[in-house]
């Protein structure tokens, strides 16, 4: 728990100095414009260094290749459970469809805490509430057996640069090589949208 929480103070400690960073550049270009070219600045300008780091965590990922640990195949995290997967695709959810076609729920927390221990225990030292899952195609040699067929969900895995990846995956160095990129973006999303709130009350 304690190295958990080490990281976790360690990820606030660097957003800060991130955010405070990117605040400061920013501030400084706008105050070098004039009022009518802050909105070109906030929508155009951000928006292509926004993209540009988008593009460098891309462009990292092809790097790195799947290890075959079946970690992602064995255990498969989510926000929503079952029912509510079920639900969101009733409605032409499409990620939450193929979420389902591929992905069986475990039956009880502990049956997934069986296939990795540490790692649900991880999970669970977070605070946040996820749900479990496996798919019933993966070999006992951690293969896909319908492997030209896999959706993109599998394809794609992973494609979400801030999520908790198990220890085993081959992906960690993308992860640790694109941490403050993506600490980045996320300062500078949040930086714009408080500028751009500023800008249409009148005060910058």
């Amino acid at each position: 728990m304690d190295k958990l929480k080490d990281h976790y103070e360690q990820l606030v400690k660097q957003y800060r100095e991130v955010f405070v960073s990117v605040l400061n550049a920013m501030q400084g270009e706008i105050n070098g414009l004039k009022h009518e070219e802050i909105k070109n600045y906030l929508d155009v300008e951000v928006e292509k260094h926004i993209q540009f780091q988008r593009n460098l965590v891309v462009e990292r990922r092809k790097n790195f290749n799947c290890g075959m640990c079946g970690a992602c195949c064995r255990l498969a995290i989510s926000e929503f459970s079952p029912t509510q997967l079920l639900e969101k695709a009733s409605r032409g959810d499409k990620f939450a469809k193929e979420y389902i076609s591929t992905f069986s729920p475990y039956d009880k927390d502990e049956d997934a805490e069986k296939e990795f221990p540490l790692y649900v225990q991880l999970l669970k030292e977070s605070g946040e509430k996820v749900y479990y899952y496996h798919c019933k195609k993966v070999t006992e040699d951690n293969k896909c057996s319908d492997y030209e067929n896999r959706p993109s969900i599998c394809r794609d895995y992973p494609d979400n640069p801030i999520q908790m990846l198990h220890p085993t995956c081959s992906f960690i160095g993308w992860h640790e090589s694109i941490q403050k990129i993506v600490l980045t973006i996320r300062a500078m999303s949040e930086i714009r949208e408080h500028f751009r709130k500023e800008f249409e009350k009148g005060n910058i």
